[in-house]
């Protein structure tokens, strides 16, 4: 499964919670231009590439991707991979970087510059900590650049959703989060997912951990407990190897 590279995802409803769901900011939009390719289409790009040759590196190129890429089944395409670095100030650049393999031709990230152009393909089923490795850079005038090997962090985006309610005394929080399954290209409950609720008194800044949870097979949990005090709940959610923790909005009851 090919997708465009993001690293932020849109907002999916989390049902009977009736509260907003926790995301990133928004990444700045880039103004160049996209080619979204398929693999074989890069890799036969790739191919066709002739780097110059010279005795000692012109300068630097660096590759400016997103530190985390957030798997969505609906990716945002407003944060583009760009180049800074002396290459950028020579001319006509060209230049390429893969992720996540060995090789190019069986990376689950590619992306190649030329001029203005962006041909990237990815790989969805990649998951894990990644080090971008450096193909070539060149610019028109026949000089050479040395590349920088950025890391990246691939994993599946979450999201919560906690509401609260008091009765007398007693105060009742719930909380439900999702996960995104790449498999299935769908947002499904984070079942069995561990995590803590917290909560901190009107005001203050410090959270105090109330209650360990696991979710259930909806990916939700209930907690309820005696308190007079008007206090901010949460819930934080673990992060997990292939998918990325979150911490829930807050509802003060």
């Amino acid at each position: 499964m090919i997708r465009r590279l993001t690293a932020l995802g849109a907002v999916p409803a989390i049902a009977a919670l009736g509260v907003a769901v926790t995301v990133p900011a928004s990444a700045a939009t880039s103004t160049r231009t996209v080619h979204h390719v398929s693999r074989q289409a890069m890799i036969r790009d790739l191919a066709r590439v002739h780097p110059a040759t010279s005795g000692t590196p012109y300068g630097t190129c660096k590759l400016v991707v997103p530190s985390t890429i957030r798997l969505t089944s609906s990716p945002d395409m407003s944060s583009l991979p760009s180049l800074t670095g002396g290459c950028v100030l020579h001319g006509v650049v060209t230049a390429s970087w893969y992720a996540g393999g060995d090789n190019v031709s069986d990376a689950a990230y590619v992306v190649l510059f030329d001029t203005n152009i962006i041909d990237e393909s990815e790989n969805l089923a990649y998951v894990g900590v990644m080090t971008w490795k450096g193909r070539f850079a060149f610019d028109d005038q026949g000089h050479t650049y040395t590349q920088n090997s950025p890391v990246t962090t691939v994993k599946v985006g979450s999201w919560a959703g906690l509401q609260t309610s008091r009765s007398g005394n007693k105060v009742t929080i719930n909380t439900r989060a999702v996960r995104y399954a790449y498999s299935l290209d769908k947002n499904i409950p984070w079942a069995s997912e561990t995590g803590v609720i917290q909560y901190r008194a009107k005001g203050a800044s410090t959270w105090t951990n109330l209650k360990d949870f696991t979710t259930n097979s909806a990916g939700a949990t209930s907690y309820s407990y005696t308190s007079t005090a008007t206090r901010d709940y949460r819930a934080v959610y673990t992060e997990q190897p292939y998918i990325f923790g979150v911490i829930s909005p807050t509802s003060q009851r």
